[in-house]
């Protein structure tokens, strides 16, 4: 009840099968599921948090293992490797359609290019710029992330990576004028909190200082994503999501193959060919692939709290796999700093007068309990009239 109660707050007090819909036939059959409707809502949540949580912790300890098996030091091949695999995506999508018989190949398309679109007009040079603005942020979170990666635990970098949620509410309240929450002010200082934390145990100064600052790097870039985003893309459907990402694919391949040659032309990217864990990488891109086409197509199809629980429900998940798989030890000021971060990201993604709805249910509740009481004792005050007359 309670769970209900928050999703109907969510949407201003009515779910979207509460909506009239357009009058049927009587011949006509009713559609025998509703993806509008609450319950739809949360199962598609449920499952997308879920398929989120796994994937991106399943990666994060593949790319891991990957980099401690052997000597392959080379983040920004990976990067470039992971990128085209996003080009492949539209592609995948428009064979699936077409033997399905969903939608013609020219409808998809024209449905794809629609989300570049400024009032409903395409130009060729918005196009372009945000393409290469999405290309550009896409490479320099992965390439930190995956630096990270390098000096840090896997639970030490979704942490740090889940952090990006309080930035993009920041950037969102500066750049996107959006309503100011004081709730999530606190819910900033525990994530900023929990990352001092981390440096303040690995030790400034130190090699897995580095690490720290390449994670929150990851993480800002992950919010300047997200709210240009916002911004630019909106609420984009199934085909819109696949074609996007396909489009920051296409931008990889033709523009950053000069910087990964320049890199490894002067040594910077060591890549020994005979020395790639293909075993590990090539399974961990098509994790990653897959947690993005999850949450980047399932937007309409549920609401935005499901969609950044999955990096909170990652934290714990990774933590307990570093523990029993790579026996390592967390600290007491380490554990902290994970729940401050997780605590924030959780008051972020909560709804705006989620605090509002709790207070008014017990208030409701007291008021309740004084009208017991005030009943209670007038009935008392009754027979003891009765028994002081006899």
């Amino acid at each position: 009840m309670l769970l209900n109660a928050v999703l109907l707050d969510i949407t201003n007090g009515h779910t979207p099968s509460s909506r009239k819909s357009p009058a049927t036939n009587e011949g006509e059959e009713k559609p025998s599921w509703d993806w509008s409707s609450l319950r739809s809502k949360v199962l598609v949540g449920s499952v997308v948090s879920l398929t989120s949580a796994v994937t991106w912790v399943a990666f994060s300890q593949l790319l891991q293992n990957s980099f401690s098996a052997t000597s392959f030091d080379a983040p920004f091949t990976l990067t470039y490797f992971i990128l085209l695999c996003y080009l492949l995506l539209f592609p995948a999508y428009l064979c699936i359609a077409r033997l399905a018989n969903w939608q013609s190949t020219g409808d998809n398309f024209r449905e794809g290019i629609h989300v570049y679109s400024m009032n409903d007009e395409f130009y060729w040079v918005s196009f372009l710029w945000k393409s290469l603005l999405f290309c550009l942020v896409t490479a320099l979170t992965l390439y930190t992330y995956f630096r990270a990666l390098f000096k840090l635990s896997a639970a030490d970098c979704t942490a740090l990576f889940a952090a990006h949620h309080s930035f993009v509410y920041l950037m969102s309240w500066i750049v996107l004028f959006e309503k100011f929450v004081a709730m999530r002010i606190f819910a900033m200082i525990f994530s900023i909190t929990g990352i001092v934390l981390f440096a303040y145990v690995d030790g400034f100064g130190s090699p897995a200082m580095f690490g720290v600052v390449m994670g929150v790097a990851a993480s800002s870039g992950a919010a300047v994503y997200g709210v240009l985003y916002k911004k630019f893309i909106g609420v984009a459907t199934p085909v819109q999501a696949f074609f996007f990402l396909s489009n920051i694919g296409l931008f990889a391949l033709l523009l950053l193959w000069p910087i990964w040659l320049l890199l490894y032309l002067f040594g910077v990217e060591v890549v020994v060919w005979a020395q790639i864990p293909f075993s590990l990488v090539l399974p961990a891109s098509l994790l990653l692939v897959v947690c993005m086409v999850t949450k980047e197509s399932c937007v309409l199809l549920t609401y935005p709290v499901f969609l950044g629980l999955g990096l909170v429900m990652a934290v714990p998940i990774c933590a307990l796999g570093d523990t029993v798989w790579k026996h390592r030890e967390f600290s007491g000021m380490k554990i902290a700093a994970l729940v401050l971060i997780t605590i924030g990201v959780l008051l972020i993604l909560l709804p705006e007068h989620w605090h509002d709805f709790i207070c008014r249910r017990l208030r409701s509740k007291r008021q309740e309990g004084d009208d017991d009481i005030i009943g209670n004792s007038t009935t008392l005050r009754g027979r003891l009239r009765r028994t002081s007359y006899m």
